[in-house]
């Protein structure tokens, strides 16, 4: 309960929401319609990979991004872990298809993981700015407690 009350003092202190601007997420979330490039039998299957890798590491940011916003415990090694193989499952993907035909069903895909991307950038600055003001309290206490005064400024108008 401690734990709880402390994480809540902490974001208090940053005075800050989780949601991103709303310009940023409409423009995220908009995309220009994706015009189809020929035939659907020259991009079905040619881009499962890519489409696979998208949704999985959608699907990782989003559970980052939850458990940050609902106060959860996270475990930021586990999901740096999971988001490095997953952009470089998504990179391997892109590669294998850059000589194929566009398929229509990527754009929108990558613009659904760019507004994902915005939304857990925001949640992650919210703890990091708090994880800054706790440090900076805690450090400030520290010095003050091991300070006994001698090699602190003077104040103004007392001289030695």
């Amino acid at each position: 309960m401690e734990q709880i009350n402390q994480q809540d003092a902490a974001l208090a202190l940053t005075g800050q929401t989780l949601a991103p601007p709303d310009s940023e997420m409409q423009a995220a979330v908009d995309a220009p319609p994706v015009e189809e490039t020929g035939a659907p039998a020259d991009w079905i299957g040619t881009q499962s990979n890519a489409l696979i890798a998208i949704e999985r590491l959608k699907a990782t940011i989003d559970e980052e991004t939850s458990k940050l916003e609902s106060r959860a415990v996270v475990d930021f090694d586990t999901f740096s872990q999971r988001k490095n193989r997953g952009l470089l499952e998504l990179t391997r993907a892109i590669r294998l298809t850059s000589d194929v035909k566009v398929d229509p069903r990527v754009t929108p895909q990558l613009t659904h993981l760019r507004a994902s991307l915005i939304r857990n950038q925001a949640a992650l600055q919210i703890h990091l700015d708090a994880v800054r003001e706790v440090s900076a309290i805690i450090a400030k206490s520290i010095q003050d407690v091991e300070s006994d005064g001698t090699y602190s400024r003077a104040l103004p108008g007392i001289h030695s």
